[in-house]
Formats: C-alpha cells, sequence, structure tokens
C-alpha cells in the first residue's frame, strides 16, 4: 500500500499505522477509516468518519464511542480532531494532522516508511516506526 497521512510517507507498506489490533487508514480527504485485525477476519469499525454498518457505538458531543459487543466502551473517535482515543484497550492517543502524526506525547513528522509490514506501530508496551506484521491478524485487503 502507498499512501500519505499526516506528512508520513507509506510506500509499500501493508499497515500505515497499526493501533493495537486495528489498521487506522486516511482517505485523500482526510477521513479516517478504522479496520479491526484481530481474529481470522478483518471487520470495518470506522469508515470515512463515521461509525461502520452494524458496529455497535454511542454518540457523543465530539463524536463517537466504538463498543465491544458486550457494551464495553473502547475508544473515541473525533472526527473533527482526527483522534482516537482508547477508553479500555490501554493504547495511547493517536491525532493525525496535516504536518504530523501524535502518539500520546510523541510526534512523526515529514517520515518515510518504505518496504515495512507496519509503518508505525502502537502496542501497550510501546510505540515503533517501521516493523514487522505481528503475527494473528486477518489480512488487510485494499
Amino acid at each position: 500500500m502507498n499512501l500519505q497521512m499526516g506528512s508520513q510517507t507509506f510506500v509499500n507498506v501493508q499497515i500505515p499505522l497499526l493501533w493495537g489490533t486495528r489498521a487506522v487508514l486516511q482517505d485523500p480527504q482526510g477521513r479516517l477509516s478504522i479496520i479491526n485485525l484481530a481474529g481470522t477476519r478483518a471487520r470495518l469499525e470506522v469508515v470515512e468518519d463515521e461509525p461502520a454498518q452494524g458496529v455497535s457505538y454511542a454518540p457523543r458531543v465530539d463524536g463517537f464511542v466504538i463498543m465491544d459487543s458486550d457494551g464495553t466502551e473502547l475508544y473515541k473517535v473525533n472526527p473533527t480532531a482526527k483522534s482516537i482515543e482508547s477508553v479500555s484497550l490501554n493504547l495511547l492517543p493517536v491525532t493525525i494532522s496535516r504536518d504530523r502524526i501524535r502518539v500520546g506525547t510523541n510526534t512523526f513528522q515529514s517520515n518515510f516508511v518504505s518496504g515495512y509490514g507496519v509503518g508505525i506501530s502502537v502496542s501497550e508496551q510501546g510505540i515503533g516506526l517501521g516493523s514487522t506484521l505481528p503475527e494473528g491478524l486477518a489480512a488487510l485487503q485494499v
């Protein structure tokens, strides 16, 4: 996959931003899509800044929160700020702006990532730039 997110350029990268088990993508209009890759089948959770059809969610003043099938709040999405914030996933918040990607207090700006499974990875253990694709994730088909 080749695309631009913030000021980052990703070339021949399978997943530009992996947030836990979720691939985060941004289209040329700046809209976010989030795909849960846990398990054997990828599941859309957010499409073009909106909750995907069939996904459990609750509206918020500044966006919406995605929930699991039991009603547990997983993460909040603010489409205006282009931010994703964990409620129960123990992941650092991510904000994508025109000139940077911010993960917690870390800023990625004007990076070129090529030939990796994952461009920027965010896990409970920390963050990384340019890493292999973790095992056990469903294939991301674009």
